[in-house]
């Protein structure tokens, strides 16, 4: 999941039994990701140059190796196509192409209650360029890549006043490829799908330096990295999603897509992945997201729903209820426009006895009304 500014992009995944061909080409004339397509790895952890929207997206928790810090961290890349027929070029060109990246940073400390994030946005160039071959990142404070072995990747970010978190990031799971023959889908219009590959479990160890004091820390951290060339259909104001970690060793994807009247539409989803990587799915009509209370912002008067309970009947094993509640309040990521704000934050998962069950993330997008340019 996964926002930026004014510029949408999402998954979803229709009911099994409905099918809709996607086009070759957005009417925009960017490719469309098509079917049955297997992605080759490395290769495919790069960009996707001739697609008109591209993410990669990590969010963890981490403790210091005492155990007496944590921290909750998002670190995103954004690549966004400008016109299509400029926006194969190759990387020797790179300089002045027009397609344009965003770094969005974000850290929660969760033992001070503070919360620090940054958004970067650039032309490529020297200070914003991707690989297509492989996982090769650098957008303002964010870095990415991947040994030649390509078993763990490293992620660099860099925070305002010096700050910087260095990770090597390890699967512990095989990579989860979501959606109906290999798309997400995002809505009823036929080029509304993306491929959206997962880690949803990777082990994370390094290094956290703010005011000058470097720390070991370790944790867990997911990770997505999206490719599409449409956005959220007609008809939807925004998105709640989360992806949890819990202390069986599972984890759960499940997001909602709000309609303008508040309800969720058919395309949403809930995923549950087991220990093995083996992965079931529901839709709209057997999961509840219920907005259990909510918090204000001090800066931007926005509104969001951080406590929600989520109930979910899982094919095998019945009806599942999660609680989510957030760790710190003020987890609001304002960037460059306040009406695109939107909450990304560390949360814990409660089941239904009360229990601390596992970590999670949650975002909140479309709060402030800022959603509404569409690029297909």
């Amino acid at each position: 999941m996964k926002l930026f500014t004014s510029l949408l992009l999402f998954c979803g995944c229709a009911c099994a039994a409905e099918w809709i061909e996607p086009p070759a080409f957005s009417s925009k004339g960017y490719r469309v990701p098509f079917p049955d397509y297997v992605p080759s790895f490395p290769h495919d952890h790069g960009a996707h140059r001739e697609y008109g929207l591209e993410w990669w997206y990590w969010v963890g928790h981490l403790k210091t190796e005492s155990g007496e810090k944590e921290y909750g961290f998002q670190s995103t890349v954004f690549r966004v196509a400008g016109d299509p027929n400029e926006s194969n070029n190759s990387e020797s060109n790179a300089f002045g192409s027009r397609q344009l990246f965003l770094a969005h940073s974000a850290l929660s400390n969760l033992s001070t209650r503070q919360y620090l994030h940054s958004e970067r946005v650039m032309r490529e160039g020297w200070q914003a360029r991707a690989s297509m071959d492989t996982l090769g990142l650098q957008v303002a404070g964010i870095s990415a890549s991947i040994p030649p072995n390509g078993k763990s990747h490293t992620l660099i970010t860099k925070y305002p006043g010096g700050g910087k978190l260095e990770l090597e990031l390890t699967p512990t799971k095989p990579l989860i490829r979501f959606g109906d023959r290999g798309l997400s889908r995002k809505g009823d219009g036929a080029s509304s799908v993306s491929w959206y590959w997962t880690y949803t479990r990777l082990k994370a160890e390094g290094t956290l330096t703010q005011d000058g004091e470097t720390e070991k820390v370790e944790g867990v951290a997911w990770m997505d990295h999206e490719i599409s060339s449409s956005q959220l259909g007609q008809g939807l104001a925004g998105w709640d999603w989360t992806c949890m970690q819990l202390d069986d060793g599972t984890e759960v994807k499940a997001y909602r897509l709000r309609k303008d009247d508040g309800a969720s539409d058919r395309w949403s989803a809930v995923y549950w992945i087991d220990q093995e990587g083996g992965l079931v799915q529901v839709y709209a009509d057997q999961f509840t997201w219920e907005e259990e209370d909510d918090w204000t912002s001090p800066q931007t008067g926005l509104t969001y729903p951080t406590t929600v309970r989520i109930t979910a009947d899982h094919p095998q094993k019945g009806k599942q209820t999660y609680f989510l509640r957030p760790l710190i309040d003020n987890q609001e990521f304002t960037g460059n426009r306040a009406d695109n704000a939107y909450w990304e934050g560390a949360c814990e998962v409660i089941d239904s006895k009360n229990r601390v069950i596992g970590k999670a993330y949650l975002e909140l997008a479309g709060y402030g009304g800022g959603l509404g340019a569409r690029l297909n």
